[in-house]
């Protein structure tokens, strides 16, 4: 149990904030809007899914 609450609530939230940064900024830079979409839609991922699947776990 102690396992994949660690790989929910530290591991994949901050793969997805990193890949949404990433994409957020180089949307920015590049002026590509479906990139800054993309990354925008990652990062408010990233901080909700702790929540999702931590909560229907615990």
């Amino acid at each position: 149990m102690v396992q994949s609450v660690v790989i929910f609530s530290e591991i994949i939230p901050t793969i997805l904030a990193v890949s949404g940064l990433y994409f957020l900024f180089s949307g920015v830079l590049d002026n590509k809007r479906t990139y800054t979409i993309a990354g925008i839609g990652l990062f408010v991922l990233a901080v909700f899914v702790p929540f999702l699947i931590l909560g229907s776990i615990i």
